[in-house]
C-alpha cells in the first residue's frame, strides 16, 4: 500500500503533539488581521496556551523575509502572544526569521497568498520557499493557508488560482501542510470590495480552516 507524504506527515504531527502543549506561531496578511485570525486564534486556543499570532496588511512572503521595500506597514499590524496584543496603523512588519528563533515553534501557520497573485505568482517562489525552508530547518510543522475567493480586476480569479496551484505544488515539495481556501470561499456577489469578506464571513472562513488546521493537528475530537 502507498502511503503518501501528507499521511506520513500527519501521522508524526499527530503524534508529536497528542500529549504537549505545541507553542504555535502564525503569520498573515489583512486577512488575519480581521475576523479570519481572531477565530482562528480562539479555536487553537483549544489544544494550545501558547499562541503568537502576527498578521501585516499587505504582507507578502518577501515581506515577512524582510528583502523588499514595503516591511512597513501603513494599512495594519496585529500581534497577539497571550495576554500581551497590539494593533496599530503603522507597523514594522517583523522578520519571519527572527520570531522563528525567538519563539522556537512546534507549528507554524502562514496565511498569505491574496497579496501574492497581484502579481504573477511565479515571482514569488523562491521567497514562498525559502519560508517553508525556514520552518522545516526549526523542526516545526509547516501549516500553509491559501488565499480566499476575490472578486478583483487585480486579484483576479486567474492570479488566485495560479497562485493556490503554486502553493499546493510547492507545499507538496516541501513537507508543508496545504489547505486551500478557494474551496472554502465564495465571494459574495452583493459585496463592492473586491479582496476583504465582511467580518461573518471572514468568521465564518476562520471556522472552515480551523477545523482543516485541528485535522492536521490531530485534534478534530
Amino acid at each position: 500500500m502507498k502511503i503518501t507524504l501528507l499521511a506520513i506527515l500527519s501521522m508524526i504531527s499527530t503524534a508529536a503533539l497528542s500529549a504537549v502543549n505545541p507553542t504555535i506561531l502564525y503569520v498573515g496578511d489583512s486577512h488575519s488581521y480581521g475576523k479570519l485570525g481572531v477565530t482562528i486564534e480562539k479555536n487553537l486556543s483549544t489544544i494550545s496556551d501558547r499562541i503568537i499570532l502576527e498578521a501585516s496588511c499587505g504582507a507578502t512572503p518577501s515581506t515577512w523575509l524582510g528583502n523588499n521595500k514595503f516591511e512597513k506597514t501603513v494599512c495594519g499590524f496585529w500581534k497577539k502572544d497571550g495576554k500581551e496584543e497590539v494593533r496599530s496603523q503603522e507597523h514594522q512588519t517583523p522578520k519571519f526569521a527572527d520570531e522563528l528563533a525567538k519563539y522556537r515553534p512546534d507549528v507554524t501557520i502562514v496565511q498569505l497568498g491574496t497579496n501574492i497573485a497581484v502579481n504573477a505568482p511565479k515571482s514569488a517562489t523562491k521567497s514562498i520557499v525559502a519560508m517553508m525552508n525556514a520552518i522545516e530547518s526549526e523542526d516545526s510543522i509547516c501549516i500553509w493557508i491559501g488565499p480566499p475567493d476575490a472578486n478583483s480586476k487585480v486579484v483576479t480569479r486567474e492570479r488566485l488560482k495560479e497562485t493556490n496551484a503554486l502553493l499546493s505544488e510547492l507545499a507538496k515539495a516541501n513537507k508543508c501542510f496545504y489547505i486551500d481556501s478557494l474551496k472554502l470561499t465564495s465571494f459574495p456577489a452583493n459585496n463592492k470590495e473586491g479582496i476583504h469578506y465582511p467580518p461573518s464571513l471572514s468568521a465564518e472562513w476562520g471556522g472552515k480552516v480551523s477545523l482543516e488546521l485541528l485535522k492536521i493537528l490531530g485534534s478534530d475530537h
